[in-house]
């Protein structure tokens, strides 16, 4: 039997905010108690990097600003659940920081809204690059 891998680099971005689509969030145990996870892949850098939000309902909440910024307006009647966002485009603002075992990664900081003249797409088939496929780097 033969199988091939897909290999994920773990490598560390510079300090900024990258074009992203966010492939996963999920409800997590954590040392500080149940914390939603966001995992983002990083456009043009085969990279993905993550954050935590707390699980407060409160529009002031990373959580919910995160969620925001990639689906828009959102209903507080409703609200949002990883079905609403998982796909979607934004802007991810990172920063390098050391995990527990002292290695250098990178942290979401703040999500945003996709850049302007971008088209929001949930399709994964279609590409979500500029017009010459490059990574656009903004500073802060």
């Amino acid at each position: 039997m033969s199988f091939r891998m897909d290999v994920k680099v773990e490598k560390v971005l510079e300090d900024g905010a990258y074009d992203a689509k966010l492939v996963n969030v999920e409800q997590k145990e954590t040392k500080f108690g149940d914390r939603l996870m966001w995992t983002f892949q990083v456009d043009g850098e085969n990279t993905e990097v993550v954050g935590f939000t707390s699980m407060s309902p409160s529009t002031k909440a990373k959580a919910y600003q995160w969620a925001a910024a990639i689906a828009g307006d959102i209903d507080p009647k409703l609200g949002w659940g990883p079905e609403d966002l998982i796909g979607g485009e934004c802007v991810v603002v990172l920063e390098a920081a050391e995990d527990a075992q002292g290695a250098e990664k990178n942290k979401v900081v703040k999500v945003k809204p996709p850049r302007k003249g971008r088209v929001q797409t949930i399709d994964p088939e279609k590409d979500s690059r500029g017009p010459e496929g490059e990574l656009v780097k903004i500073p802060l």
